[in-house]
C-alpha cells in the first residue's frame, strides 16, 4: 500500500496571522526610525547653525564689531542685502563674496543673481524649501533660508535705527562690549520657517506672516516687553481675523528683511499663533512697522538657537515668556537661568 505524501506549507490563517506580525513589527519600527532620522537632521540642523555664529565671531575678530544687517544696494530702501553677506568669506564662499561686492551698486544682479544662490549653510534638513525661482506669486522669491539673527525683544522690525535691545542691528554698529550680559548669556541667531508659498486667500499656520493692523501693536505699552495679554491679543487677530497674509518670508538668505534674515524674541520659539505684523510688512515685498517673528522649525518641541559666545542650545517651545524675551535682550541687566535641553 502506498502511504500518503504529506503536503507542508502555511494555512491562510496562518499567513494572515504572519502578515499581521509583521505589520504591528513595521508599526512599532517605523517611528523609532523616523525618530533617529530626525535626531540626525537636528543634530546637523545644530551645527549648521554654529557654523554661522563661529562666522559671525570670526567677522568680529577681524573687524572688532559684528556686521550691519543693511547694506543698500539699489535706489530704493528695500533694495538691501543682510548681514549674511559680509560672513561669506568665513563660510568657504569667498568667490560668492567678491561677486556681490563687485555688484554693489547693481540691484539687478543681486535680486536675480545673488539672492538667488542657494547655500546649504542657510538650510536646516528638517525644514520646508523654499520658493521655486521665478514661480512666487509676491515675487521676491528665493531658495530658501532657515537661519537668522535676533534683533532683541523688541516688536519693532527694520527702521526702530538704534532701539533694537538685541544682538543685530541694522544702522548701528554692535560689538562685543555692547552684550554687557555676557555672551553666553544671549541670543545671537535661531531659527526660522520658509513660508507656504500658498496662492489662495488664506495663509498656512506656521509658515506665513499674518497681518492684523497696527492699533493692537499700537496699545503695546512696552514695545520692548510685550505682556503675555498684549502678545495673546495680536496672535488671536492673527489667527481668527487677519486682514491679509504673505507668504514669502524665509525665503532669502541675503535679504534684510525681518523674516527672512532676523527675528525677534518677544514671543517663545513656535508660537502657538501664527507669525504677524501690523499694516505692512514684515516679510513681504517690503519691510517696515510692527512684527511678532519668533523663531520656529520642524523639530517639533523646540528650536536650535546659537548664543553671542558661540555655543549652540536648544529652547523648548514651552520656555517662559519674560525669560525668552530677557535672552534676546543684551543688556537688561536681569540673571537668565534656563535648562537648556
Amino acid at each position: 500500500m502506498k502511504k500518503k505524501s504529506r503536503v507542508t506549507g502555511f494555512t491562510l490563517v496562518e499567513l494572515l496571522v504572519v502578515v499581521a506580525i509583521i505589520g504591528v513589527l513595521v508599526g512599532l519600527l517605523l517611528p523609532a526610525v523616523n525618530a533617529a532620522r530626525e535626531a540626525a537632521r537636528r543634530m546637523d540642523c545644530s551645527n549648521r547653525i554654529r557654523q554661522l555664529g563661529l562666522a559671525m565671531l570670526n567677522f568680529e575678530s577681524a573687524y572688532k564689531r559684528f556686521p550691519r544687517n543693511y547694506r543698500q544696494v539699489g535706489g530704493n530702501a528695500w533694495e538691501a542685502t543682510s548681514a549674511n553677506i559680509e560672513i561669506l568669506p568665513h563660510l568657504e564662499q569667498t568667490q560668492l563674496y567678491q561677486q556681490f561686492n563687485a555688484n554693489a551698486k547693481n540691484w539687478g544682479w543681486t535680486y536675480n543673481t545673488g539672492m538667488n544662490t542657494t547655500l546649504t549653510q542657510f538650510k536646516c534638513p528638517s525644514a520646508r524649501p523654499g520658493a521655486i525661482r521665478g514661480t512666487h506669486p509676491h515675487g521676491w522669491d528665493g531658495p530658501g533660508s532657515n537661519y537668522a539673527w535676533s534683533t532683541g525683544s523688541s516688536i519693532e522690525t527694520v527702521w526702530a535705527y538704534n532701539r533694537f535691545n538685541g544682538f543685530m542691528s541694522y544702522r548701528f554698529d554692535r560689538r562685543l562690549e555692547d552684550i554687557l550680559d555676557g555672551t553666553s548669556n544671549t541670543v545671537m541667531g535661531g531659527e526660522i520657517l520658509s513660508g507656504s508659498r500658498q496662492t489662495g486667500s488664506e495663509g498656512w499656520y506656521p509658515y506665513d506672516i499674518f497681518y492684523v493692523g497696527n492699533g493692537l501693536f499700537d496699545s503695546v505699552v512696552n514695545k520692548e516687553y510685550p505682556t503675555a495679554d498684549e502678545v495673546k491679543a495680536i496672535g488671536m487677530k492673527a489667527k481668527t481675523g487677519p486682514i491679509g497674509y504673505k507668504s514669502n518670508n524665509g525665503n532669502m538668505w541675503a535679504w534684510y528683511a525681518a523674516a527672512h534674515s532676523t527675528f525677534n524674541t518677544s514671543v517663545p520659539p513656535n508660537w502657538q499663533y501664527p507669525s504677524a505684523g501690523g499694516d505692512c510688512c514684515p516679510g513681504g515685498a517690503h519691510d517696515w512697522g510692527y512684527g511678532i517673528i519668533p523663531p520656529r522649525s520642524m523639530h517639533g518641541s523646540g528650536v536650535n538657537i546659537v548664543l553671542i559666545d558661540g555655543s549652540t542650545q536648544y529652547i523648548g517651545s514651552n520656555v517662559d515668556l519674560l525669560l525668552f524675551q530677557r535672552l534676546g535682550d543684551r543688556d537688561d541687566g536681569a540673571i537668565k537661568k534656563l535648562e537648556f535641553e
